[in-house]
């Protein structure tokens, strides 16, 4: 009887503890199924595949090519809206490229948010082979003002290049918030 109490309580902590791990991120995209790539705006200037390369978690990654333009790249369609509770916003991407590569991140709060002092503005330096990028969410700021986002009403995420003057392919994984 002992050891049938003793079995039970260690399946509960162990219930627990999984829980807390589930809990410490969510998980924005994944790359696993076919079904991720409805979740893209789609533009000229830029493919997207999922891809058996260079993925991080799971089997996959998203394989993104982006051609001279503009601003090609990456605009999900965000299912989570509210980023409150999470300190990080962590993603990996890999640069099969022997050069360093710089990619933008844009994060908005607001819909109409068109101005660029309006909203959170990056360059990444990506050195070749893989990157993983780490975004506290503090420091999440509009770009001139300084205001910081609102983390309860993300409208807006964007990963993208600005005027690449050749073609150049990147391998995304594992977007999410993750709790410290």
């Amino acid at each position: 009887m002992a050891k049938i109490i003793f079995i039970l309580i260690l399946c509960m902590f162990f219930i627990v503890a999984c829980e807390k791990i589930k809990n410490k991120e969510l998980v924005l995209f994944d790359f696993e199924s076919e079904s991720v790539l409805e979740k893209f705006h789609w533009k000229c200037r830029t493919l997207f595949s999922l891809s058996d390369d260079h993925a991080v978690q799971g089997r996959k990654s998203l394989k993104i090519e982006l051609f001279p333009s503009s601003y090609p790249g990456l605009s999900p369609k965000l299912k989570h809206h509210d980023w409150r509770g999470y300190q990080t916003l962590c993603f990996e991407v890999y640069n099969p490229s022997p050069e360093t590569v710089s990619l933008v991140l844009r994060i908005d709060d607001k819909k109409d948010a068109l101005e660029h002092s309006d909203r959170y503005n990056k360059s990444f330096v990506l050195m070749p082979g893989a990157n993983q990028l780490k975004i506290p969410l503090d420091s999440l700021k509009t770009s001139i003002t300084e205001r910081p986002l609102e983390l309860k009403n993300i409208y807006r995420f964007l990963v993208f290049m600005s005027h690449p003057d050749k073609k150049y392919v990147l391998y995304l994984d594992y977007f999410r918030l993750v709790r410290t």
